[in-house]
């Protein structure tokens, strides 16, 4: 015993040397204040397990090398690519006063295209049925990349199909997220066997452990035979069909689209397959197959977001969506933890006289981000928007509509983690009947909802503002 007690002063002046330099690391790492607050915040509470969850989280730098060969990559290869796409920003014939498209193409070099079809799915019960059929008339080519690939009920029979598709040798290419997919060694190795190829998006130790590990693939999106393409929030798994086992009412929304813009989609996967395999994909195998079929023009542009680019360009482009409401913004969103840029643009605006409506779920999945949300929502109340609780079940939904005339539905969320971490992707749309779509989808919603007043945010107990306030902390890092 008294080894140990002579010991002690040792141990603790080598652990007080040692937090010292790790928050001086923290701090030349030059991450943004909030967020390096929230980890010199956490090592000083939590001692030992603070510093477990830095590294979990936090520390970057193997990473770091792995997304600058993807940037080079981007920027080298996708950019003789993207050279194939014929209709420039100025070229929209849409309401002059639009600047997105711009926009668009000065945050990540994208366009807007015109000849496209977009149809609206909601919730798993409509997505999976559409996806199926069209997963079966595949003539060329499958590409998958999501964050969440169960092999559960859904997922074994999506397993099944694209095995079988790969047998009569259509090219079928699978990205599944390492931490949020769910799909069992034996049916990887049944993939494998039935000639598809499948690679995990950064793999990671005990990922049962890691459910918050940084930078992960939070997309959801399947492009078929290069003119076919699917994204939204609904990932593959049996949660997202109603009813569930879980007995929890899931609400989302996805995309299925037709047209040019899927070769937004294809450079999208070209680049995370690289990422995870090292394999280039042809160009003569991603160019967009002419669809005599489609009729319509309806003018969408596809914005990806990750660490190997341009981390923040869908919040870029959600800020100028918000900026440019002259009447009305109606969002959709299951995490509500926006940074100040956002937060700022929503109360700017609602003040300016533009109606504002947020929809977030009343009982969602993940209580802490709950939590933390509550602290956002009474200044926003003051500057005049609304938020309603969604009370029938989990709202999952993306979305955001601006002046009945331009919207986006997509994987990202009003997060931290979606505008800085995570590998994202949205649709964005120019079109009074899809916009008008969303808008009914949304007023339907409300059916199902109520409005947050002060009063209800005021009247909470007080260890639950305590909660919600130790929770606001640790946004940057939810």
């Amino acid at each position: 015993m008294d080894y140990l007690n002579q010991l002690k002063p040792f141990v603790l002046i080598s652990y007080y040397v040692f937090v010292s330099v790790l928050i001086f690391l923290i701090i030349l790492d030059n991450k943004k204040p909030e967020k390096s607050f929230a980890y010199i915040f956490l090592i000083l509470l939590f001692p030992v397990g603070g510093a477990l969850i830095y590294f979990l989280l936090g520390v970057q730098y193997h990473k770091k090398k792995l997304f600058t060969k993807k940037r080079y990559f981007n920027n080298v290869y996708l950019n003789t690519l993207k050279e194939n796409k014929s209709v420039l920003p100025e070229n929209l014939k849409i309401d002059s006063n639009i600047k997105l498209p711009t926009l668009f193409y000065n945050i990540e070099q994208v366009k807007f295209t015109l000849k496209n079809d977009i149809q609206l799915l909601i919730n798993g019960e409509e997505k999976f049925p559409i996806l199926i059929e069209e997963l079966k008339k595949a003539k060329k080519n499958i590409y998958l990349d999501y964050y969440i690939f169960n092999d559960d009920q859904i997922g074994t029979k999506i397993i099944a199909l694209l095995c079988e598709k790969a047998m009569t040798g259509i090219e079928v290419k699978i990205i599944y997220d390492d931490v949020g997919s769910s799909i069992s060694r034996k049916n990887i190795e049944k993939l494998k066997k039935n000639k598809v190829q499948i690679f995990p998006y950064m793999p990671v130790m005990f990922s049962r452990l890691a459910h918050k590990a940084n930078y992960r693939n939070h997309r959801k999106m399947v492009i078929i035979d290069n003119k076919v393409g699917f994204l939204g929030g609904i990932n593959i798994s049996d949660k997202y069909i109603n009813p569930n086992k879980d007995q929890l009412f899931w609400r989302d929304t996805h995309l299925l689209i037709k047209g040019e813009a899927v070769m937004d989609l294809q450079y999208i996967f070209i680049s995370d397959w690289y990422f995870v395999s090292g394999q280039k994909i042809k160009v003569s195998d991603v160019l967009y197959q002419e669809n005599s079929g489609i009729k319509s023009n309806i003018a969408t542009c596809v914005l990806s977001s990750d660490y190997g680019s341009n981390s923040q360009s869908i919040m870029e482009a959600f800020f100028g969506m918000i900026t440019s409401a002259r009447e009305e913004i109606l969002i959709t969103t299951p995490y509500f933890l926006p940074n100040e840029t956002i937060l700022n643009a929503l109360k700017i605006t609602a003040k300016s006289g533009v109606h504002i409506k947020i929809m977030i779920p009343k009982k969602p999945d993940i209580k802490t981000a709950f939590y933390a949300s509550q602290t956002y929502l009474k200044s926003l109340l003051e500057s005049g928007v609304e938020v309603y609780y969604y009370t029938k079940g989990m709202m999952h939904a993306k979305t955001m509509i601006i002046d009945n005339y331009i919207c986006t539905v997509g994987s990202t969320n009003m997060d931290h983690r979606s505008f800085n971490l995570n590998a994202e992707v949205n649709a964005f749309i120019i079109d009074k009947t899809i916009a008008s779509q969303l808008k009914l989808i949304f007023e339907n919603d409300l059916k199902n909802a109520y409005k947050l007043d002060t009063n209800e945010l005021n009247n909470r107990k007080w260890y639950n503002k305590v909660t919600c306030s130790v929770a606001r902390l640790f946004a940057p890092v939810l």
